[in-house]
């Protein structure tokens, strides 16, 4: 027959269970975390150890030890009540005003510093800085960047280029087997851009830098759906001379193919005599324009961003000829990064998706695998 537990033996019992319980529920909350230590230090108690040692230990005081087991002992359970703190600086109302001055004036840069300042001068209160973007999140606003509005943007044409153009042109690539490519035109300074890179912490990331000495030039197509890239350089500024060639060049390339090219509307693509040679070609050229002030609709403007991260961040070049060589070596090895193009346009095609969507109409493109 069993002894009996004693009452010391129950309480411990008890107690354990209760830790179990909180362990098993892998809780985060403060409330439960701090409830965990209490009961960690009263097990330490009633094992036997004395109220200084588990004191001590636990780095709690004698008096707020006793307190617990009282609360314990009493069935009031261990766990903290939530606690009012500090009454806040700044009245409903100030807060409100304080968001209000914020949003109203989008275009100031508001930091934590600039925040603090309006503070001071405003409601003449002071908060720390570190503390000043949780109550700016409390008020529903967050930290982000910026981004530039088109003004001159027609919100008309790039529905209808959406709802009518794109699909039309969809049409015949899938009906008549013509091939749709974007086309643009991208410039690389020997200067080189400089970007964020991962280095030994403390040490500073020098690039030699030999100066402005020209740029040069990429004229290129990229294939939706596909990620096919063809391009030319030229030291040359781009006209509507050069745009010629590079489209007889692009011909040569794709053999018999029929081109579908959608370009912007600068005004060497536009060149009177040049729109004459497009409906020359009419047999295997049809020359798009998109909308005006829409380079979200241009695929290729990402595949000039990842260009520029791979192969230009962080370089420069003593001359242009020294340029124009490492370009026509990253030229090269594009044929052989077909799936990290079709990442880009992947990416790409996925915005072009949502832009479908706002305007409610069926997205026809079929994104590459």
């Amino acid at each position: 027959m069993k002894k009996p537990k004693t009452d010391q033996q129950l309480k411990l019992a008890q107690l354990r269970s209760r830790y179990q319980q909180l362990k098993q529920k892998k809780a985060k909350s403060q409330g439960d975390v701090r409830e965990m230590l209490r009961l960690k230090a009263l097990i330490a108690y009633y094992r036997g150890l004395k109220l200084e040692t588990v004191a001590q230990a636990y780095e709690v005081g004698v008096k707020t030890l006793r307190e617990w087991i009282k609360q314990f002992e009493a069935a009031q359970g261990l766990r903290d009540e939530t606690r009012s703190g500090r009454p806040a600086k700044l009245s409903t109302g100030q807060q409100q005003q304080l968001k209000a001055i914020i949003t109203r004036h989008q275009a100031q840069v508001w930091t934590a510093r600039h925040v603090y300042v309006l503070l001071e001068a405003v409601f003449r209160v002071c908060y720390a800085p570190k503390y000043i973007p949780a109550l700016l999140r409390s008020l529903g606003l967050s930290y982000h960047k910026a981004m530039h509005y088109l003004v001159k943007r027609n919100e008309a044409q790039r529905k209808k280029w959406i709802q009518e153009t794109l699909p039309a042109l969809h049409a015949q690539v899938v009906q008549a087997g013509w091939r749709l490519f974007s086309l643009d035109e991208v410039g690389f300074q020997t200067e080189g851009t400089l970007a964020y890179s991962w280095e030994p912490q403390g040490e500073r990331i020098d690039i030699e830098n030999y100066g402005r000495h020209g740029r040069v030039n990429l004229i290129g197509a990229l294939e939706w759906g596909t990620g096919v890239f063809y391009g030319v350089l030229t030291s040359f500024k781009v006209n509507a001379q050069r745009f010629r060639r590079f489209l007889c060049h692009l011909k040569r390339e794709m053999s018999q193919d029929k081109l579908i090219l959608i370009c912007d509307n600068a005004s060497f693509h536009k060149a009177k005599w040049l729109k004459a040679w497009y409906h020359q070609q009419q047999g295997w050229l049809h020359v798009e324009f998109r909308p005006a002030y829409s380079p979200d609709f241009n695929p290729i403007e990402r595949l000039w961003r990842w260009l520029k991260t791979e192969y230009i961040h962080n370089e420069c070049w003593p001359s242009q000829a020294a340029l124009k060589k490492h370009l026509q070596r990253v030229l090269r090895t594009l044929p052989h990064q077909t799936e990290a193009i079709k990442g880009v346009m992947r990416q790409e095609m996925e915005r072009l998706r949502v832009a479908f969507e706002r305007y409610d109409t069926p997205f026809p493109f079929t994104l590459p695998t």
